[in-house]
């Protein structure tokens, strides 16, 4: 906040005189003032933080416009589409999985990345604590490379502890894709490739 008052304790009526300073103070201050009305450009030299917990609402019927990078935290709730244009590009939160075991909170993860080399069987865990995801998230975990045609996975499994009744093992020298989604208490598969995960489940083999 750049205002200050021309006279903090206030004027007096009869008694107080109004000095040019205070006039041009307040002059000042007028100036740096947001117009309500007519608008404007401003070029603020630090940044505006609106503190505070009433919020902010924007109710205008026109566009409103961000240019550069735009960062929020907590919920956001969109009621109309989303529409991508130009350069505008949707980024997904990727974890490659290291050379060991690993306990990683799925809410913070789209796609989780098991490298083709492993130098044992690893075992990957998906938690749902912190944070506990959205209802509807989906977690893709992928074991895959580049050169996919050329390239063979190393002999040893990939284990993903979802906290489910089983796991799901990623076999030896196979390249596989897994999508579970967060129902509100709990992960569950939506989308696999059957002929390359053992799900160690009566999931029909027909999509092969």
């Amino acid at each position: 906040m750049t205002f200050t008052r021309a006279r903090p304790a206030g004027w007096t009526d009869g008694v107080d005189a109004i000095t040019a300073p205070q006039l041009n103070q307040i002059d000042v201050n007028i100036s740096r003032a947001l117009d309500g009305s007519a608008g404007g450009s401003y070029l603020p030299n630090v940044g505006i933080t609106l503190g505070g917990s009433a919020g902010v609402n924007v109710t205008t019927s026109n566009t409103l416009t961000v240019a550069g990078t735009l960062a929020m935290s907590g919920t956001q709730t969109q009621t109309g589409g989303l529409i991508l244009s130009g350069n505008g590009q949707l980024s997904q939160r990727i974890l490659t999985a290291p050379d060991s075991d690993l306990a990683f909170q799925g809410g913070r993860v789209d796609v989780f990345h098991i490298p083709y080399i492993l130098t044992g069987n690893r075992t990957y865990t998906v938690l749902a604590t912190s944070p506990v995801p959205v209802v509807g998230h989906m977690l893709k975990i992928v074991r895959t490379v580049r050169d996919i045609a050329g390239t063979q996975p190393t002999l040893h499994r990939a284990t993903i502890d979802f906290g489910g009744a089983v796991n799901t093992d990623f076999l030896e020298i196979r390249f596989a894709f897994w999508t579970i989604m967060w129902d509100g208490s709990a992960w569950y598969p939506v989308e696999w490739s059957p002929t390359t995960i053992d799900l160690a489940l009566a999931i029909e083999d027909s999509w092969s």
